[in-house]
């Protein structure tokens, strides 16, 4: 049969190969016949444009040779008349206008202008057109059109003739211009152009009609293309016939060659029957046994004698006994190793129906008539014990005779595995910490755990069945479950936090997990959800938020919360072109306070001061800590500068209140700077910084005060960093000089000191005075710098005077209040007078009233130690500051300085008068010289002396004097 299709498979074949080289004949056939006629058009055209062209030339001929023929006979000379008149570009032309012997009156005519009438005036020309053109013409008429410049440009350089196919009026035309040479008897009308003989004056040009030459090349195709198609028709039907022909003797030839071949396969398939019959009764035990060895299942069989007739290879693979060496052994040489202890195996027992299973130890086995089946633990199977089942019957024959047994065994260690892994993976699903749902395709809850009773309130059995659309809060819209699901179908997975509610109505937060399973078609089966109450871990969220946008102490925004809602301010501001306000707030002495009361009152005060700020605001207005005791507060919209002045007053009354915290009365005031947007700043860094510019102003202007950002202090500040810059190079450069001014004694005018007065010695700006950079100093904290240099400058002068032999008792040298701050002060001084070599007699050191009394108890330890070493102290500029007389009886010191404030009017004001004489009584009382500066004028010596005070220092002994003139004056007092 096999060989029949396959006949008829290549008469198929063989007609088909055929039937396509009949076809692909054919093809080339049609694209010969196709490309001769394509070629015969192409042809025709082409004769078509030649002939064209050669009636162009012809033209061109013509109109050459009339000129020529013209030119050598004298030009035209024509009578004028009403057709032919002067030509009005040639009025230059002497000999234009003639008249003859006779009295006739005649004008030159150029022979090309009559050509062009001439073309003009006979129509059997078939629209034939001539035109003579230049890039200079004379007649505007004969201006060069777009192709007649082309071919003029391509006539002038080449000195040939151009043509080219063009519309004309929507119908073709072969254009030809040929170059126009200057002849002696052009010189005639065209002299004046300035062209000699044998230059080209421009191009004529003949439009030749190509309509009628393409109606004769269609004539001509239309014949040639009949004659192609009956070529081309008469192949066809050869190449039919012939193909036809072929197929035919084809499908003869195959037929008969299958109706011998399906005789010879009869005889063949019969023979073949026989033989398969004989190899499937040969080989069926083989296969029955090839079966059986395929099978999970250890397969044992055996006959009525108890002999093996099969062990098949997974009983050999667990035994570890091959087949060939168990296969016609019988009795007990089988016996199973695996059962453990010596007893029949199953095929025994199934043999003898008059046994019972359980008088045999088989636990777990039981009897159903023909069949034992059970299961055990067989410790003997392997390297590892294992569980089996194991199943065995009688084997019967057609007349249901027995004529054996079959035991089948098989090794459930695996299944025993999965069972305890699916309880383990249940207890696990049952006891997780997470709620878990399943559902199936369509969304309804199949299975739940332990845990999602205790997070939503519905058992199992109530969750059952129902969609878990029941949890759903109604907080998330709609949007929400749909991008949700969006992405559980589009990525099989979704996790994020949405609100459920519980069976009693509650609602709660929850972290929910969503994953779509598939099988292996890709279709979703089910979901499988878990979820988690996160409602600690968002209060906890909530109080990290509240912490890192909250200053814990005082509970107003922190700076990085004030920086975001001013930013959105500003932005407001902008969109809505309004003005916006901006106040920094420092809190005065509060350092002072900190430091006497202690922290916890610190503490309590910042607190009362931020609630006093909160209740002095509208609600719109915004109020920060911005750090320390500095706060901020914003007017988010105001129309005028009077707004932020009107707050700012209400801030002082009331933060300047006096506030009892922890039994003690504490009084603080506020110096505030206000900036407004956008005069003076258009971001949050330059509003801050303004503003920060203006609240130093108002420090700087007796605190307790406020100050509206302007020019001049952005220029102020800059100056005061300028300054604080150049102190800096001051420091590293040595920059820095002594002065000395005398201090006498007011009965005797002896010299008893100098005071050193410190002089910056700029590159550009000369000698400055200390009260234009000391302030700086003090507040950059350069001031411990410079302060440590003057005393080492001291100290060197008074080493140089005393190895000099100089007259001179001491140095009077000033310390700041940074310097008295420090703790290791006088180390620091002992040191460098120990390094100088300069004995503690000869220095002394004033310290302002002041300053004295902003850390009064710290301030009594550290002058008492430096009083210890041998230095004199004196208290400077005393009578400006608030000194308390308990504390100034305990300070160490020796001279009282009155400032020079109160001598300067001491002639004329009683007040300052009185107080000279007062603080010149008690420096006595409490056993101190007294010290009179700024001392001018006779009359206020006059006045000390009566009073009693005992140094004088002024300008009405000597000014402030540099290192050498102070020498001078020394040795000659």
């Amino acid at each position: 049969m096999n060989q029949l299709q396959q006949i008829f498979f290549l008469r198929t074949t063989n007609v088909n190969i055929i039937k396509i080289r009949g076809l692909a004949t054919a093809a080339v056939w049609t694209l010969l016949i196709a490309g001769a006629a394509a070629w015969t058009v192409q042809q025709a055209r082409h004769q078509a444009l030649q002939l064209a062209e050669t009636e162009a030339r012809i033209s061109l001929a013509k109109d050459l040779a009339f000129r020529k023929w013209a030119g050598k006979r004298g030009n035209m000379y024509l009578p004028l008349g009403e057709q032919v008149t002067p030509t009005p570009f040639l009025n230059h032309v002497p000999d234009r206008d003639i008249t003859t012997t006779e009295g006739e009156r005649l004008t030159l005519k150029n022979p090309a202008m009559i050509m062009n009438e001439i073309t003009r005036e006979a129509p059997q020309l078939y629209g034939v057109k001539t035109r003579i053109t230049s890039r200079l013409y004379l007649n505007p008429v004969d201006a060069p059109d777009e192709w007649e410049r082309t071919a003029l440009f391509i006539v002038e350089g080449t000195r040939q003739d151009y043509h080219g196919v063009v519309d004309i009026d929507g119908k073709p035309y072969l254009r030809m211009m040929e170059p126009l040479i200057m002849e002696d008897s052009c010189l005639k009308c065209h002299a004046w152009t300035g062209i000699k003989v044998g230059e080209l004056r421009g191009g004529t040009n003949v439009s030749i009609p190509l309509e009628p030459f393409y109606d004769a090349a269609r004539t001509q195709m239309q014949g040639g293309l009949v004659s192609y198609a009956g070529i081309w028709l008469l192949g066809i039907t050869a190449i039919g016939f012939i193909t036809r022909r072929t197929m035919s003797l084809e499908v003869e030839r195959c037929d008969g060659e299958a109706r011998v071949r399906e005789k010879n396969l009869q005889l063949e398939t019969e023979v073949t029957e026989r033989k398969n019959l004989e190899n499937e009764l040969r080989h069926s035990h083989q296969h029955l046994l090839n079966i059986i060895d395929f099978m999970p299942d250890a397969t044992l069989i055996i006959d009525m004698e108890g002999r093996v007739l099969v062990w098949s290879r997974e009983l050999a693979r667990l035994t570890g006994v091959p087949p060939e060496s168990m296969v016609g052994k019988k009795d007990y040489e089988y016996a199973l190793p695996f059962y453990g202890k010596r007893r029949p195996i199953l095929v025994d027992l199934v043999l003898n129906p008059n046994v019972e299973v359980e008088e045999q130890n088989y636990e777990g086995f039981t009897r159903n008539g023909d069949i034992v089946h059970g299961e055990c633990y067989a410790p003997g199977l392997g390297a590892t014990p294992a569980y089996i089942t194991s199943s065995a019957c009688v084997l019967r024959d057609s007349k249901g005779e027995v004529i054996g047994a079959i035991e089948c065994i098989r090794d459930t260690s695996d299944q025993m595995k999965a069972q305890k892994r699916i309880k383990l993976l249940a207890k696990i699903f049952n006891e997780s910490g997470e709620a878990i749902v399943i559902t199936d395709s369509e969304n309804n809850i199949i299975e739940t755990n332990v845990a999602f009773e205790q997070f939503t309130g519905y058992t199992r059995e109530e969750a059952l069945g129902k969609n878990p659309k029941i949890l759903k809060s109604g907080i998330e819209d709609i949007t929400f479950y749909e991008s949700m699901w969006r992405s559980i179908l589009e990525t099989n997975y979704w996790q994020g936090e949405i609100w459920d509610k519980r069976k009693d109505g509650t609602l709660y937060p929850k972290w929910l997990t969503i994953t779509a399973i598939k099988d292996r078609d890709n279709r979703i089966t089910n979901y499988f959800a878990s979820f988690s109450d996160i409602t600690q871990r968002k209060e906890a969220e909530k109080r990290i938020e509240q912490l890192a946008h909250t200053d814990t102490l005082t509970t107003l925004p922190n700076r990085h919360t004030l920086v975001e809602r001013l930013s959105q301010a500003l932005e407001q501001a902008k969109r809505g072109s309004h003005q916006l306000a901006v106040f920094f707030i420092d809190l005065d002495r509060f350092k002072t306070i900190n430091d006497t009361l202690g922290h916890h009152v610190g503490d309590l005060l910042l607190k009362e001061v931020a609630s006093r700020l909160k209740s002095s605001l509208r609600a719109e207005d915004i109020v920060a800590r911005f750090g320390g005791d500095e706060f901020v507060v914003v007017q988010p919209q105001i129309r005028s500068h009077l707004e932020p002045a009107h707050l700012a007053e209400k801030i002082l009354q009331t933060v300047s209140s006096p506030y009892f915290l922890d039994n003690n009365a504490v009084y603080t005031s506020p110096s505030i700077g206000i900036s407004v947007f956008p005069h003076d700043g258009g971001s949050v860094s330059e509003l801050f910084k303004t503003a920060d510019i203006a609240m130093y102003h108002a420090k700087a202007a007796g605190r307790n005060t406020y100050q509206m950002f302007t020019k001049e202090m952005h220029t102020a500040a800059r100056q005061r960093l300028a300054m604080e810059n150049n102190l800096r190079s001051a420091i590293t450069n040595d920059e820095f000089v002594l002065h000395y001014q005398p201090q006498v004694e007011a009965i005797t005018g002896k010299v008893t000191g100098l005071e050193a007065l410190v002089r910056w010695q700029s590159p550009e700006a000369g000698l400055v005075s200390p009260d234009l950079f000391i302030s700086i100093a003090e507040e950059s904290g350069l001031i411990l710098e410079i302060g440590r240099h003057v005393f080492e400058m001291a100290c060197d002068q008074a080493a140089k005077w005393k190895k000099a032999g100089v007259p001179f008792e001491k140095i009077s040298v000033n310390l700041s209040a940074r310097q008295l701050q420090q703790p290791e002060l006088p180390e620091i001084l002992s040191s460098i007078m120990a390094s100088y070599g300069v004995e503690p007699g000869m220095i002394e050191l004033e310290v302002t009233e002041s300053m004295t009394m902003e850390r009064p108890v710290e301030s009594v330890r550290i002058l008492g130690v430096l009083k210890s070493m041998g230095i004199d102290l004196a208290i400077d500029d005393f009578g400006t500051g608030y000194s308390s007389l308990s504390y100034l009886k305990l300070f160490p010191v020796d001279k009282l300085k009155i400032d020079r404030s109160f001598v300067k009017d001491i002639e004329t004001d009683p007040d300052d008068a009185a107080i000279a004489s007062a603080t010149i009584a008690m420096a006595h009382s409490l056993g101190k010289k007294v010290v009179a500066e700024g001392v001018e004028t006779a009359a206020q010596l006059e006045f000390l002396v009566q009073e009693g005070c005992d140094i004088i220092q002024g300008y009405f002994f000597s000014k402030p004097l540099s290192a050498e003139d102070a020498e001078a004056y020394l040795k000659k007092a």
